[in-house]
């Protein structure tokens, strides 16, 4: 007796061509949108960085105007200071500071010499200096900022505060064409000093 032996369905075997191509296709898809990720990731953690870097900065300048209220709170002299470091990181002072007389140097804080403006003029000459090395093309600026009214005055009730202004150019992450051909964009950043 002849048997016939039925041959079982053929199942795949295996990928084709076409399934194998396809596979590819979104695994590559897949691993260009985890490079897309990482490389915001990174764009962003150097942009919170930056941030960073510039509320310790301002924090520092928050402190030398704390710690010398002689000058900052009351001149006695009807005017308060404001200052401006520019792009190039020069120190910019108004004509008015001549009547505050922020002129000269305190070697240390123990001579005759070193009053309050000039402790000052020290601090505003040296946190320019950081500021510049630590940040070329920022700016920054501080301003007086009236307790009550419209204007700073000496021996105001309730002592005038600050604000400081830092102002950078920040790297923009292209997130679609649209954001692509910008590179950078100017933030700032405001913080407001009671001393």
């Amino acid at each position: 007796m002849l048997l016939n032996a039925k041959r079982p369905p053929r199942d795949e075997a295996g990928f084709t061509l076409v399934e194998l191509m396809i596979t590819v296709l979104i695994v590559t898809i897949g691993l260009l949108g985890l490079a897309k990720l990482q490389a915001t990731a990174v764009a962003n953690t150097s942009i919170s960085r930056t941030r960073a870097l510039m509320t310790y900065q301002a924090e520092s300048l928050a402190g030398m105007i704390r710690a010398n209220k002689g000058f900052w709170v009351t001149t006695g002299l009807g005017t308060y200071p404001t200052f401006s470091i520019d792009a190039a990181g020069n120190l910019s002072l108004p004509p008015s500071s001549i009547k505050l007389g922020l002129t000269g140097t305190c070697v240390d804080l123990v001579s005759s010499t070193c009053n309050p403006a000039n402790l000052a003029w020290d601090d505003l000459n040296n946190w320019a200096a950081d500021f510049k090395a630590a940040f070329p093309g920022a700016r920054a600026a501080v301003t007086c900022a009236p307790a009550s009214g419209s204007t700073c005055v000496a021996s105001p009730a309730t002592p005038n505060g600050y604000d400081v202004t830092l102002t950078w150019d920040q790297r923009q992450t292209a997130v679609n064409r649209s954001t692509a051909g910008s590179t950078t964009v100017p933030v700032s950043m405001v913080m407001h000093i009671q001393p």
